[in-house]
């Protein structure tokens, strides 16, 4: 696996290999930000919970930075530190929803592009780490784990 910066954090092709197309996916997220509160929220979901208003954040800030490694804009640039920033200040806030296994406030993401980087690592997990699975016991590791 490529990495970006120089630690453990998967690179763009790594992070968002398999995601859904780009094009839609910001369009479901533009739905799911509509969704979180006001009169866009079914009565049905009940309140938003922090889970959910964590994975819209996350999942914006990933197609802020696919955006960004398509286009390479300046403006796309500065939406995706933007909102990269966001996920890592909601996470300093709510450490019990942090899915990767470098935390916010790990020097890591102070080199330059880490915040992005933070969002990539963020993104992979929760994509490709089943919920609830943490760090496993060497000796008798969980059954994704054992893959």
């Amino acid at each position: 696996m490529t990495h970006y910066p120089a630690f453990n954090a998967p690179c763009a092709n790594d992070a968002y290999d398999g995601a859904p197309d780009l094009d839609q996916e910001a369009e479901e997220v533009a739905r799911l930000v509509k969704e979180l509160d006001g009169p866009h929220r079914p009565e049905y979901y009940g309140p938003v919970t922090t889970a959910e208003r964590r994975e819209v954040i996350l999942r914006l800030a990933a197609v802020h930075d696919r955006r960004w490694w398509r286009s390479r804009t300046e403006a796309d640039g500065q939406l995706a530190e933007s909102a990269a920033f966001a996920l890592q200040q909601f996470d300093r806030l709510h450490p019990e929803e942090v899915a990767g296994p470098i935390g916010p406030d790990s020097i890591e993401w102070d080199a330059p592009g880490g915040t992005r980087a933070y969002v990539r690592s963020e993104y992979w997990t929760w994509r490709n780490v089943p919920p609830g699975c943490g760090p496993c016991d060497p000796h008798d590791p969980c059954e994704w784990h054992q893959r």
